[in-house]
């Protein structure tokens, strides 16, 4: 096998040539695929809180329905749908599977990391495609914390009525409330990732 392969499938799910393993029994399929359903409707309304998150703060495109734009025919399901909330879909779905797919990526291969990491980022694409994926999150991140500390700065804001300018003072606590949704997504993307990984290797009997 030539140096260019192996270091092309150094980033690749290496194979598992373990033993055979029975047939699981009924009950643990059930409840693999019940793990598996709880963990993805989670997902979904994290997805949802940060599609809901961005569309407060960004507002590119909330003037240009779909329809208008592609100069498609009315059709129900498309007839209320922004280009921003299209937009901010995207942004909520790179903030939830971006963790997602890091961990998995990272648990796939923890081992030949932590076992000899200097031997692992010696190779020059194992250091290519893991500085892209943590700028890629930290982008993520900052993405995230830029968007919740508008929100934070929005709602905190002195009101103009005198009865009601001491806003100010929820600040803080908003602000903590808003780093801790950042690490609940990010503690949510590594669970998700560890219960896809234990599925799959339970469904093929590894």
């Amino acid at each position: 096998m030539s140096d260019s392969n192996e270091k092309y499938q150094s980033w690749h799910e290496p194979s598992s040539n373990g033993g055979y393993s029975p047939p699981l029994e009924p009950k643990d399929k059930l409840w693999l695929y019940g793990k598996l359903a709880l963990v993805l409707c989670a997902e979904v309304f994290n997805w949802l809180l940060h599609t809901s998150n961005y569309a407060l703060v960004n507002t590119v495109g909330s003037d240009l329905f779909i329809v208008d734009v592609l100069g498609l025919p009315d059709i129900a399901a498309l007839t209320n749908l922004t280009l921003g909330t299209l937009i901010n879909g995207v942004l909520g779905l790179a903030a939830v599977a971006t963790p997602v797919f890091l961990f998995s990526q990272l648990l796939a291969r923890h081992e030949e990391i932590f076992a000899d990491p200097k031997t692992f980022f010696t190779n020059g694409l194992n250091a290519i495609v893991t500085t892209l994926l943590v700028l890629l999150y930290l982008f993520v991140i900052g993405t995230e914390f830029a968007t919740l500390y508008m929100r934070v700065v929005a709602e905190s804001a002195p009101s103009p009525i005198p009865n009601m300018a001491g806003n100010e003072a929820n600040f803080w606590p908003m602000l903590i409330m808003s780093i801790a949704l950042i690490i609940t997504n990010a503690a949510m993307g590594l669970a998700t990732a560890h219960i896809l990984r234990s599925t799959k290797q339970a469904l093929n009997g590894e």
